[in-house]
């Protein structure tokens, strides 16, 4: 038996948009190791699955190892992609952290969201024992809060 929470925080954007991203806590803390091990530089990785509903982590090399901005190896990126195609699988979102600021998209990174279908996670290290996610939709400059429905399993 699994139990499921979601978060819920009001959207900051101009319109609300509908979508829900779904992550397994198991997943989730996937995401927040990596981004605890690349402290103090941020942590960037992708987020595969269907429908919104994320089945599998990828942690991606940051190769700015900095504390202020993150590329993902573009080879790396690629077979990354490719992987997920082969298996079915789309691009349901990325991740990256922010060790020093709230869990809010920079303008920097609403410059690079290439990927408007994509959920855009961040999660603030600002406490770095309590990780703090926070997801958005980012189109055409545009910043929408996407609530995280976080499913917990049964213990």
């Amino acid at each position: 038996m699994s139990h499921t929470f979601t978060i819920w925080s009001m959207p900051r954007g101009p319109m609300c948009v509908s979508l829900m991203l779904t992550i397994t806590e198991a997943e989730l803390h996937k995401v927040y190791k990596h981004c605890t091990l690349e402290y103090p530089n941020e942590a960037c990785g992708i987020l595969a699955g269907r429908a919104g509903i994320v089945e599998q982590v990828f942690e991606m090399t940051n190769t700015e190892s900095n504390p202020n901005s993150y590329a993902m190896d573009p080879q790396e990126q690629f077979r990354v992609m490719k992987d997920m195609r082969q298996a079915g699988m789309e691009l349901v979102g990325v991740y990256h952290s922010h060790p020093r600021s709230e869990a809010y998209p920079s303008s920097m990174d609403v410059n690079l969201a290439y990927y408007p279908e994509a959920v855009y996670v961040i999660v603030t290290l600002m406490d770095r024992r309590n990780p703090v996610p926070r997801s958005y939709r980012v189109v055409n400059g545009s910043i929408t809060e996407v609530p995280m429905n976080i499913i917990v399993a049964a213990r």
